[in-house]
């Protein structure tokens, strides 16, 4: 028996070494399975967080950047008064250098609002992008801005040593008499205005005048306090109510304009309603000859489609005598049927054609972009609108000015239609 045991015994240790090596190699590979595992949830989690990092790096920029964008767009409406206050008091000659930087200042803030207007209708992917503009909206703000302080604390240094206080407040005084009576021809405007326009209407007119009345009462009882206080001899102590009163009249003056150009346009807008009203009936006739010879059904249900939009907005803006109207409700009526009309007879018109019924549409609709762009300009200017509602202000006001600028009728026609649409767009937003 001896013989067959060591044979069984060397048998019985090699099958237990195999077993060893096996179930070691299993635990190694399982053991680097599972450290594989680790590192790529690690390395997951690492590139999440990396990519929560960057969204909230964007979202800070385009925070910063709006902020920003909305303080500079105030400091420059405040800059107004300011250079106002300087020219009345130490005269053109000595404010030059700061209406220079003001000037500057609204070209960095347009620059500004075109980087903003390019951000945010930039592609979804478009990171890179709209990173770089916010960046580049915060130096453009922040240089303007510093710029601007840099001028308003040199005029407030100057004001406390001016020793002509008295012949200040002459001027004062003779400006806010002027501002008076324009004051009352407005007020009678408007009154004379309400017999023919709505209430909604006259709004903002009417506004306009009581604001004006409000920054003159406040700019005489400045100069009413600083008046005893002034010596004829040396430095007055003065100065910050001359400031005070100078840039309320500054604020009136522009109130009273304000309430000018908006009896204007709507006398303007009348006027332009009843033009368009005969260029739609004249385009009806068109797209009805243009109805029976049109090529396909679907072209003859964009003519059939477009005939209905222009009937309806000559029905609305019919004319009841006796009646207010709301004259720049009734331009956007006829443009928008307009448009459309345009849309479905283009193939049917030769390029003449086109370019006489561009003209013909181009005075009222431009009479309605301004008259938008200026409700939206006063409401963004009682404070609070968005970053994003003065951006699309501005959009609209760039689109005013190529097409002003455009000399073929169509495109003008059309960047007038972008400026419509970017107005209303910023209404939205500041009422939001």
């Amino acid at each position: 028996m001896v013989p067959y045991a060591l044979p069984l015994l060397a048998a019985t240790d090699a099958a237990e070494l195999a077993r060893g090596t096996i179930v070691a190699v299993v635990a190694l590979i399982v053991l680097v399975l599972l450290l594989g595992a680790g590192a790529f949830v690690v390395l997951f989690r690492r590139g999440g967080d990396r990519g929560r990092r960057g969204a909230t790096s964007q979202a800070s920029l385009d925070s910063q950047a709006a902020a920003l964008l909305v303080s500079l767009d105030d400091r420059v409406r405040d800059a107004h008064n300011e250079v106002g206050f300087a020219v009345a008091q130490f005269g053109a000659a000595s404010a030059r250098d700061f209406d220079s930087a003001l000037t500057d200042a609204k070209l960095q803030l347009t620059e500004a609002f075109r980087l903003g207007q390019q951000r945010d209708t930039a592609a979804s992917d478009a990171e890179q992008l709209r990173r770089r503009n916010s960046r580049q909206m915060i130096a453009i703000c922040e240089k303007a801005l510093a710029n601007l302080d840099r001028f308003d604390a040199a005029f407030a240094e100057r004001r406390r040593t001016e020793v002509d206080a008295a012949q200040t407040v002459r001027a004062l005084r003779e400006q806010l008499c002027a501002l008076r009576d324009r004051l009352l021809h407005s007020q009678q405007e408007c009154a004379d205005a309400a017999h023919r326009f709505g209430e909604v209407v006259l709004a903002p007119a009417a506004r306009y005048v009581t604001h004006g009345e409000a920054f003159l009462d406040r700019a005489e009882q400045e100069l009413d306090v600083a008046s005893p206080e002034i010596s004829s001899t040396g430095v007055n102590a003065v100065a910050d109510r001359l400031h005070a009163a100078a840039t309320e009249l500054h604020r009136a003056d522009q109130q009273l304009a304000a309430s000018e150009r908006a009896l204007a346009e709507l006398a303007d807008a009348e006027l332009a309603v009843g033009r368009m009203r005969d260029t739609s009936a004249g385009d009806l006739r068109e797209a009805r000859l243009a109805l029976e010879r049109a090529p396909d059904p679907d072209t003859g249900a964009a003519i059939v489609a477009a005939i209905a939009a222009v009937e309806k907005a000559l029905t609305e803006t019919a004319v009841d005598p006796g009646a207010t109207i709301d004259p720049f409700t009734q331009l956007i009526a006829l443009g928008d049927a307009g448009a459309d009309l345009d849309a479905a007879l283009a193939t049917a018109r030769n390029q003449q054609q086109r370019f006489e019924h561009a003209r013909a549409a181009y005075r009222g609709t431009l009479i309605a972009a301004r008259s938008q762009i200026s409700a939206v300009r006063e409401l963004i200017g009682r404070g609070g609108a968005s970053a994003s509602a003065r951006t699309r202000l501005a959009e609209a006001e760039r689109q005013l000015m190529i097409a002003e600028a455009e000399t073929d009728p169509v495109e003008a026609l059309d960047a007038i239609r972008r400026s419509v649409t970017h107005a209303r767009d910023a209404d939205a937003l500041a009422r939001y």
